[in-house]
């Protein structure tokens, strides 16, 4: 599953724009960088914004901070993506938003969420010149199918607390490490839909199988814990990995798998980024820097090395 990063912000821009051509010229970068939504600018504020997002497959985790009056959806930008994705929106600002959606009016309180659809309109505005939100994209089909009466929750304020709140914080937990989704892009998107749908009201079966679910998600999370911490290790295997966390090297291997590579693969990737690193830095010698690294055969490494990066580490020193 692939993961893509997004970054966006005013700092970005050129200097010396005047406030006017600021906003233009960031709602035209909006535009590509995620056409949810349009902006509109707070009249009484420098314009100033930073978001970022993280897509994992057909699961997007976005998050936003600017001076915005309102957000909004408009029938353009239905018709123009073909979205029909649930869209998870928590108010990360300190005053309640007004949000109208599917005919509903109702007010979104500070840390609170709503449940939206992207194949329809929304609005929203709060009257403060600062606006700050966390939005998870959730594919409606899978939703559906996990929650039975989940269109009747759409356009209404969700208390926080529980299951959906958890889905927020590990989304802002996220977006500020966004090289974990690297990492476990696969067990993480089905983590967040897990928890999604427990905080909806899952079927009991699929809400205890979404348990399930979560525990092996916080048993990957400890085993990629320990490999990156042991790595180095010249004889690290996956059956040290397993007796470290517990578990049996069966359970581990699946664990990985589930979440995109294999222990072997994993720990190559580990010590070929710490010996570019070093090389990079130009830390020592080559044969050095690979023994430091777990690697104990220097023309595996070597080997390893060009095939990972597309030249040698005598030409990745110093770059």
């Amino acid at each position: 599953m692939s993961v893509i990063r997004k970054v966006l912000s005013t700092d970005m821009l050129p200097q010396g724009l005047s406030d006017r051509q600021r906003f233009i010229r960031f709602a035209e970068l909006f535009e590509h960088f995620s056409n949810t939504g349009e902006l509109d600018p707070a009249s009484d504020v420098p314009f100033r914004a930073a978001m970022n997002s993280i897509h994992i497959g057909t699961t997007m985790l976005g998050r936003c901070n600017g001076s915005f009056a309102t957000v909004r959806r408009e029938k353009r930008q239905v018709i123009e993506t073909g979205d029909d994705r649930f869209c998870l929106v928590r108010n990360t600002g300190d005053r309640t938003s007004r949000v109208v959606h599917r005919g509903r009016e109702f007010d979104m309180r500070p840390g609170s969420m709503v449940l939206l659809k992207l194949d329809e309109p929304f609005f929203a505005a709060d009257g403060a010149s600062v606006k700050r939100f966390t939005n998870v994209h959730l594919p409606a089909e899978t939703l559906r199918a996990m929650v039975a009466d989940v269109e009747g929750l759409v356009g209404c304020e969700l208390e926080p607390g529980g299951a959906l709140s958890l889905v927020m914080d590990y989304s802002d937990l996220l977006l500020r490490h966004p090289t974990a989704a690297d990492e476990a892009g696969m067990a993480i998107a089905a983590h967040l839909l897990d928890l999604a749908a427990i905080g909806l009201g899952a079927r009991s079966d699929v809400a205890a199988a979404a348990r399930r679910r979560g525990l092996r998600a916080v048993r990957l999370k400890a085993v990629l814990a320990i490999l990156e911490t042991r790595f180095h290790e010249p004889d690290f295997s996956a059956q040290k990995l397993a007796v470290a966390a517990g578990l049996s090297e069966r359970y581990v291997n699946e664990l990985l798998f589930e979440a995109g590579a294999g222990f072997t693969t994993r720990l190559n990737e580990l010590r070929l980024r710490k010996a570019a690193d070093l090389l990079a830095q130009r830390e020592g010698r080559i044969s050095d820097i690979a023994f430091a690294c777990g690697f104990n055969d220097l023309s595996y490494f070597n080997r390893c090395f060009r095939r990972r990066f597309g030249l040698t580490p005598t030409a990745a020193r110093g770059k």
